[in-house]
């Protein structure tokens, strides 16, 4: 049974407090699987239609955060949940903008959420 990412979120914003930050327009695409990912490398065993968490553990500042969405939208993910934390203090607004302009949607959730 196929879900999008809209049904998939439905009751995440009220239950884990996950917002959408951008990225609207994808909110019809059909999520196939969720993964953690923290390697800035964007893994192989994505196959598209996945759903990526990511904490930005190992990571120093937010740089790195922009090419990492970057090639997840062009291996076919459908969206990123943002962790908020020591490791990401907040999404850096060429990210959002990005997002928003690709149609990539973009959640954050709190460092509380884990």
């Amino acid at each position: 049974m196929a879900i999008t990412l809209s049904q998939l979120c439905a009751n995440a914003e009220k239950n884990y407090s996950m917002k959408l930050v951008a990225g609207q327009a994808g909110m019809k695409n059909t999520v196939r699987w969720v993964h953690i990912v923290e390697d800035s490398e964007v893994p192989d065993f994505l196959h598209g239609n996945e759903l990526i968490f990511t904490t930005g553990i190992g990571h120093v500042g937010n740089e790195w955060l922009k090419s990492f969405t970057v090639n997840l939208r062009d291996k076919g993910a459908v969206g990123i949940v943002v962790n908020i934390g020591p490791y990401i203090a907040s999404v850096p607004s060429q990210v959002i903008v990005f997002c928003e302009q690709n149609g990539f949607p973009l959640f954050t959730i709190p460092w509380k959420t884990r």
